[in-house]
């Protein structure tokens, strides 16, 4: 009993490990060549999607430029992406047509272009996925 405690001690260190590390971005930035924006925001034309995630939760974007959304081949993930929070869709008249109610669907492999042309902060919600949320501010 004393060998199958002892076994299990570094496995379940392992592990705990292994989970810590789960869901953190690399240094670097995501795709699109980001930069710090400031406040913790990238600027970046391209959202990019991950399996359950946005791969990062608050972009800057210019406004009457594309904003591309990016769901790579490798993530599995089919989202509907609308403005609003925690899986609900909520209307914003300054919003693009496309995130209003019901939104849009993206699946893996798929990009979809919107683009803002008014300036502001715009709450961004997958309704698949309820935890799967990000702000998007037009400058």
């Amino acid at each position: 009993m004393k060998k199958i405690a002892l076994a299990l001690v570094p496995m379940a260190l392992m592990l705990a490990l292994a989970l810590s590390g789960c869901g953190k971005q690399a240094a670097g930035g995501g795709p699109g060549g980001t930069t710090s924006s400031g406040g913790g925001c990238k600027t970046t034309q391209t959202i990019a999607l991950s399996q359950v995630d946005f791969v990062d939760h608050c972009v800057t974007v210019s406004a009457n430029q594309p904003v591309t959304f990016d769901d790579p081949s490798a993530t599995g993930g089919i989202h509907i992406i609308c403005t609003g929070a925690n899986g609900a869709c909520q209307a914003d008249a300054n919003a693009p047509t496309e995130l209003g109610a019901p939104g849009f669907q993206i699946q893996p492999g798929e990009q979809k272009q919107v683009t803002f042309t008014t300036a502001g902060t715009y709450k961004i919600a997958c309704t698949v996925h309820p935890a799967m949320n990000m702000t998007v501010i037009v400058k």
